[in-house]
């Protein structure tokens, strides 16, 4: 009899789950075996290997994951960095406070210039530096001695002085603008150093064209308030040609030189750091004083920003209280002159015709 091989292949079944102690590993064993195309594998359980060879077996095929740790071991993580919006940001040190400025002992110490708030911190030097410097130019300086030398005493001081209280009176007639003047005397007394007056009716008008030029180079509105018919009219002269001609004879003379400073913008340069109702007093009384110098013509041998400062020292002594210093360390600051400076120039004489001011201040 003839026996035939039997294929014991075509016999396996895979066993239902938990069959012989094997799992679910195996059951995927036997599934792949009946699988067409995939390479016969023995049912494990065959053999007597257990479900450990069993999960080496499967493992071999699966690519490798990570193993779970142990019990009671967790697995460490990499910790991340917070996004930007959670960065915590360390808050900023408070700006330390400035130590406050050292209090002066000295009640009579004003504060200085430099402590004040400056009205143009960028211009002042250059300012203080140019008027300084055309105040000595010698084409806007007049001569101290033209009344001897260039009128040959036609033109005497009482003379002059009286010219100058009828050009006040002018310029206060038609409320011109301040520092009017100052400026138009300094005209007179320029034009009067390079040429002489024959006339007193010649010497008035030069005063009244003097004050319409000053008038027009301070004020835009001159020209609402004066022309040449009301100069003729006021001077009592023939006609406003002569008002004319002598304008042209004196800027030509002055060589168009009009804007040189006088007393009176050296006390306002001066005393421009004013605050309060007593430093305003100050700088009124010191504009009154460095008018009435205008009257004494031994002041011209002085320079303007001298007289100025003699002008502001005496108006701090008549007005200061006695436990204010009458000429401080800010005034020197200012004015570049010290006490010495102007008791040894025009302090004394505007002392001396300013006896009235001073006495009976009106601030």
């Amino acid at each position: 009899m003839m026996q035939h091989a039997v294929d014991l292949w075509a016999f396996a079944r895979p066993p239902p789950p938990g069959f012989f102690g094997l799992g679910s590993c195996c059951a995927r064993l036997a599934v792949d075996a009946d699988v067409p195309g995939s390479p016969r594998t023995p049912p494990l359980a065959v053999f007597g290997l257990g479900p450990s060879f069993a999960r080496q077996a499967i493992d071999a095929d699966v690519p490798a994951r990570p193993r779970p740790p142990p019990p009671g071991f967790s697995r460490p993580r990499r910790a991340l960095p917070p996004p930007p919006c959670e960065i915590p940001v360390q808050p900023k040190p408070p700006k330390r406070a400035a130590p406050p400025a050292p209090v002066s002992t000295d009640a009579a110490e004003k504060p200085s210039a430099t402590k004040r708030q400056r009205l143009c911190s960028d211009y002042e030097d250059d300012i203080d530096a140019n008027l300084r410097l055309t105040e000595r130019s010698p084409e806007e300086r007049p001569r101290p001695d033209y009344l001897k030398t260039v009128q040959q005493n036609r033109v005497t001081p009482s003379a002059r002085a009286s010219l100058v209280g009828w050009m006040d009176a002018f310029v206060r007639r038609y409320g011109l603008a301040d520092g009017t003047l100052h400026h138009a005397v300094a005209y007179v007394d320029r034009f009067l150093s390079v040429q002489a007056m024959n006339t007193d009716k010649e010497l008035r008008l030069l005063g009244a064209v003097a004050v319409f030029v000053a008038a027009k180079y301070e004020d835009r509105c001159t020209v609402l308030k004066l022309d040449a018919d009301k100069i003729a009219r006021y001077g009592g002269f023939a006609t406003r040609k002569e008002v004319l001609d002598m304008e042209r004879r004196m800027v030509e003379a002055l060589g168009y030189q009009l804007g040189g400073p006088t007393a009176h913008t050296f006390v306002g340069h001066f005393t421009r750091y004013a605050q309060g109702e007593e430093e305003l007093k100050i700088q009124r009384m010191a504009h009154r004083l460095a008018d009435r110098s205008l009257l004494d013509y031994t002041c011209l041998g002085y320079l303007p920003s001298v007289v100025a400062a003699s002008a502001i020292f005496l108006a701090r002594c008549a007005l200061n209280p006695p436990d204010v210093l009458t000429w401080s360390t800010e005034m020197q600051q200012l004015t570049g002159y010290s006490v010495l400076d102007l008791g040894g120039s025009c302090l004394p004489a505007m002392c001396y015709f300013s006896q009235s001011i001073i006495c009976e201040p009106r601030c």
